[in-house]
């Protein structure tokens, strides 16, 4: 499902995020910023040492950085989601949501995809984050915004795709209703 809200389009779709053309990737890490084996064979050594470089990125944070050998994507956006458990998550991870779609407009991107952060190994339950997730996307959409003109969120499989879907449809249909915002579908 796609729509356009005020002036920034919003897609939902179920891929693998690296098969996405856009300005930049968020890929979750942990907070001492480490790169999945299989990523660090594809990105090269030049982001591999850049990781190491940064050590230390706080929960609901991010860090932007070159996305090295990979084609479908000029940027890499680290980005530490909460673990379930761990305290304060709601606000953590609306923190992240924040601080990537900041970090993307900061620096003149106009496209970005989003993974279901802290969901699947942090534990983060699928219905909670697919709420917050798309809440704060929409939220964005009010701010005065240059850059960001497309957010993808990217769902790795069809139970999780299913998820956010509904709930992307149901905050649309809830903006239609309310007024707020201009949408299109």
């Amino acid at each position: 499902m796609k729509a356009k809200v005020n002036k920034v389009t919003i897609d939902v779709v179920q891929d693998d995020i690296f098969n996405l053309q856009t300005d930049a990737t968020v890929v979750v890490t942990d907070p001492n910023v480490s790169l999945t084996d299989a990523l660090a064979q594809v990105v090269g050594e030049a982001v591999r040492a850049e990781v190491q470089k940064i050590g230390w990125v706080e929960v609901g944070s991010a860090v932007l950085m070159d996305s090295g050998n990979l084609k479908t994507t000029d940027n890499l956006l680290f980005c530490v989601g909460p673990r379930w458990g761990e305290g304060a998550e709601r606000g953590k991870l609306a923190n992240a949501i924040w601080a990537c779609l900041n970090i993307a407009e900061d620096n003149d991107l106009t496209a970005i995809a989003i993974p279901p952060i802290s969901v699947g190994t942090l534990g983060y339950p699928v219905e909670a984050a697919a709420q917050i997730i798309i809440e704060r996307i929409i939220d964005f959409t009010f701010e005065t915004i240059k850059s960001v003109k497309k957010v993808t969120i990217c769902l790795p499989n069809t139970p999780i795709f299913d998820v956010f879907q509904a709930e992307f449809k149901r905050q649309i249909e809830n903006l239609r209703e309310t007024g707020e915002g201009k949408v299109r579908v």
